[in-house]
């Protein structure tokens, strides 16, 4: 398990209002145990209610994220001076494992190399500073071809 996904989680838990500013998504996450738990977390906020270890303890599935010992466990990892570079951590980590497995999917499928690079450079276009969400690129990206066409059929503004 990586400290420094038990440190986010932590910080997260410590200070909840880092869940609305975080751009880790719970897929970015390596544990699927943390991925899992991070879920829950998003669930809880947009519920309304707290993502402290009190309101995690109560949960029905709480031996599927190890506990109250786990949970206890977090929270002594987290460090909230450190949380954005944590989360800049977190998020090299998982680019790594995404160019990892682009390269294992272009390699089977026999990709172009043009498309290994097109796939290569979405990930490195997300960044910590933009705030943006993983699904709200992605959905940018998808959507980009279409706006461009729809600017092109917008008549000129008479003068």
């Amino acid at each position: 398990m990586s400290v420094a996904e038990k440190a986010f989680l932590g910080c997260l838990m410590k200070a909840e209002n880092l869940l609305k500013d975080t751009v880790v998504q719970p897929e970015q996450l390596e544990s699927t145990r943390h991925k899992e738990l991070m879920r829950k977390m998003l669930e809880l906020n947009q519920a309304g209610k707290n993502i402290d270890l009190i309101t995690l303890t109560t949960l029905p599935d709480l031996d599927s994220f190890g506990g109250m010992s786990y949970l206890s466990e977090l929270l002594s990892f987290a460090d909230l001076e450190k949380f954005e570079s944590t989360e800049k951590f977190i998020l090299d980590l998982w680019k790594e494992r995404e160019k990892r497995r682009i390269l294992t999917v272009a390699a089977l499928n026999d990709w172009e190399i043009a498309k290994v690079l097109a796939e290569l450079d979405k990930i490195n276009q997300l960044k910590m500073a933009d705030h943006t969400s993983l699904q709200q690129a992605l959905s940018n990206i998808y959507e980009a071809p279409w706006e461009e066409q729809a600017r092109k059929n917008v008549p000129p503004r008479a003068s």
